[in-house]
């Protein structure tokens, strides 16, 4: 989970948590209290009761005979949604705290919780006009108003980091820094392609909280992505034991280890995992890729079959599962896979890549050269080549009595593959001898 996504959830969960209703502690004396109560007010305040108990269902069951058209306490109402809230009730949350607003539209701690109702339900653009309007509300405490900044700035985090940016600014105006701040800080600055801010950022929320999951997981993506591969190990190694068995980390701590070249490592880790929680598919994938890079293809076969039996039309699983096949020399089997993926709309450019590279290879050992050129065609459209398709696009041609081509393709070949592919690298020079001699 992204680290902006993370927060969002968690800032929706805490207004259902821990952000106790408006009430809950009487002004009134208490000699006088027992003569005023009516029975709207003695259900109130034992649906407040159960609510600071964790009893959010008894809090529906008292105040929903009251929560009627003629009601007209907006406290009543932001209870009941308070407590749908907290049940996972999205619809009747919000119908309440709409009801609320409806009796006091000043109600700023009402219309955020509205605003991060309607957040996490995926209405953005309701969710945005509502906690704007709570942030500039007269009156409203300023940690439930930095809490609505805080929201704006991870919903302006992908499609306007610059004003996500000013909202967090502002929300620390108005209550104390926190790891999380510095995390969101971090993701502004790389949604900016500013990678020096975000790391600075990154290294920040580590000195204060150092073992912090989310901000382990988000430095070690962003040092990733420039191929810093030992330091995002490192980052995450500091988090893997707060708390314990974080699977999203110790998932992401495996994937390092993949591409650090640590296969057994990674398979001991990911194989923990798989064993504990076999339906996470993440995790799944991992261990099967792990398992194929460590030359052990065969043990990959069970955990591809039962990936794509429960999405048997996820594009990246088939690619995966097309190259354990032909890893396994079953080329016939993989290469009508991956011809049904390379013609199927909206995939992304390196998935399609992948796949036409893939499908040149199964070609090559099906001995259809006129596919492998085809596919190396296609994919020369999205990456360049490299020596193993170059080899590829030379056998074919060679195959094909393409001679001119074939030769070029060869030749290319040796200059790529700077002597790191030794058997196929004679064979190129053994076949241009012959070639070269016969034109």
């Amino acid at each position: 989970m992204r680290v902006a996504a993370f927060l969002l959830v968690m800032a929706g969960t805490a207004s259902a948590q821990t952000q106790l209703p408006p009430g809950t502690a009487s002004s009134m004396p208490e000699a006088k209290q027992a003569a005023a109560l009516t029975a709207k007010d003695t259900a109130t305040q034992q649906a407040e009761e159960a609510i600071t108990a964790g009893q959010y269902e008894r809090a529906v069951t008292l105040l929903s005979p009251l929560a009627t058209a003629g009601q007209k306490d907006a406290r009543l109402f932001y209870d009941l949604g308070f407590a749908q809230d907290a049940l996972g009730h999205d619809s009747e949350a919000a119908a309440a705290y709409r009801a609320a607003l409806e009796r006091r539209p000043e109600d700023g701690l009402a219309r955020v919780s509205l605003g991060l109702l309607l957040a996490r339900s995926g209405d953005r653009t309701a969710a945005e006009q509502e906690l704007a309007r709570a942030a500039k509300t007269p009156g409203l405490p300023q940690d439930v108003a930095a809490r609505a900044l805080r929201a704006l700035a991870q919903m302006h985090l992908e499609t306007a980091p610059a004003q996500a940016g000013e909202d967090l600014v502002a929300a620390l105006k108005l209550s104390p820094e926190t790891p999380q701040d510095a995390a969101l800080a971090a993701e502004i600055a790389s949604a900016q392609h500013d990678n020096a801010a975000a790391a600075l950022a990154y290294r920040h929320a580590q000195q204060l909280a150092t073992a912090a999951p989310e901000v382990a997981l988000g430095y070690a993506g962003l040092v990733s992505h420039e191929h810093k591969n030992a330091e995002a190990k490192a980052a995450l190694e500091t988090a893997r034991t707060a708390p314990p068995d974080n699977r999203v980390l110790l998932a992401e701590y495996a994937s390092q280890e993949l591409l650090l070249g640590d296969l057994p490592a990674a398979r001991s880790l990911l194989e923990h995992l798989h064993d504990a929680q076999p339906s996470d598919s993440a995790v799944s994938r991992l261990l099967a890729s792990a398992s194929v890079a460590d030359g052990e293809p065969g043990m990959a076969n069970p955990i591809y079959k039962a990936l794509l039996a429960a999405d048997p039309d996820d594009p990246g699983i088939q690619v995966e599962w097309a190259d354990c096949l032909i890893r396994q020399k079953r080329s016939e089997e993989a290469e009508p896979v991956l011809q049904a993926v390379v013609v199927r709309p909206n995939l992304s450019q390196d998935l399609l890549a992948s796949a036409e590279g893939m499908l040149a290879f199964a070609a090559s050992s099906n001995h259809h050269p006129e596919t492998v050129l085809a596919a190396l065609a296609k994919r020369e459209t999205l990456i360049p080549a490299t020596a193993p398709y170059t080899f590829l696009s030379a056998t074919a041609h060679d195959t094909l009595h393409h001679t001119r081509q074939a030769v070029e393709q060869y030749h290319l070949f040796l200059t790529q593959a700077a002597e790191k592919f030794p058997d196929q690298e004679w064979q190129a020079k053994q076949r241009l001898q012959i070639l070269e001699r016969n034109r």
